[in-house]
């Protein structure tokens, strides 16, 4: 049984909310601890480079540095930390924008204790099982020979590929340093992990290419793991030699 406790952030500009909530976190008797609060997004980032928490739960809209901002601050530096955002507004827009950046959950104020324990068991729900899929690099290295630790680390990038990979932040799990981790996965697969993982997406993004001509090649994009339409195709072209759109009208023309 996983008895990990997770640390969380919580930033919301009103005290009395930002109490509140933390309050009713607590009376869930949820594996989370806190590590901090702050009252605006710059004083988060401080906040999350010196307790490196597992969540960040964080209003919308704060003076200065608001919660999007932060999200995409995240979704860049630390895509492994999972966040929750609230908002007193009923804006599908700002949700929209939200879904881009990675965020777990879009709560609306006031939350409710239901709504909140809903929310946090399902990213919980998603920790454990990270953790789980990495436990026996974590806790079995010493054990494990090259050849495992290749393997498992193979099968991790088939399973996540469509996701926000760090490899750095993913070597830190590991329990390796990422340089070892590389060294490794090149001299039993004959390519570096970067390598292996842009051909997984590329793979796919190619079989969606040719059976899904409705969808928008930004979302084929998103859906193999890059975020950025223009680096998906930059980086489709480079891979394959042909923009996505040409890809797809030979595929086209071929079945004619």
């Amino acid at each position: 049984m996983n008895t990990q406790n997770y640390k969380y952030i919580v930033v919301e500009d009103e005290h009395l909310i930002r109490k509140n909530l933390i309050k009713k976190i607590e009376s869930l008797n949820l594996p989370f601890t806190l590590a901090g609060e702050a009252s605006n997004g710059l004083d988060a980032r401080n906040l999350i480079e010196k307790n490196c928490p597992n969540l960040v739960i964080t209003d919308i809209r704060m003076p200065q540095y608001d919660g999007l901002e932060l999200a995409k601050y995240l979704n860049k530096n630390h895509p492994h930390i999972k966040v929750i955002i609230l908002s007193g507004y009923d804006d599908f827009s700002y949700a929209q924008s939200a879904i881009k950046f990675q965020v777990k959950d879009y709560l609306l104020k006031p939350v409710t204790l239901e709504t909140l324990s809903e929310s946090l068991t399902k990213v919980l729900t998603s920790m454990q099982s990270e953790t789980g899929q990495l436990h026996a690099l974590r806790t079995d290295s010493g054990r494990l020979d090259q050849k495992n630790i290749c393997e498992l680390l193979e099968k991790y990038l088939k399973e996540h590929y469509t996701e926000d990979i760090s490899f750095g932040a993913l070597a830190q799990k590991f329990g390796f340093t990422q340089e070892y981790l590389g060294k490794i996965f090149k001299k039993y697969s004959g390519e570096t992990p970067s390598k292996y993982l842009i051909r997984l997406r590329m793979n796919e993004a190619k079989r969606l290419l040719q059976e899904n001509k409705e969808i928008e090649i930004q979302k084929i994009g998103e859906l193999v793991g890059y975020k950025d339409g223009f680096y998906f195709s930059r980086a489709f072209k480079s891979y394959t030699g042909v923009q996505p759109s040409e890809f797809r009208n030979q595929t086209l023309e071929y079945d004619s």
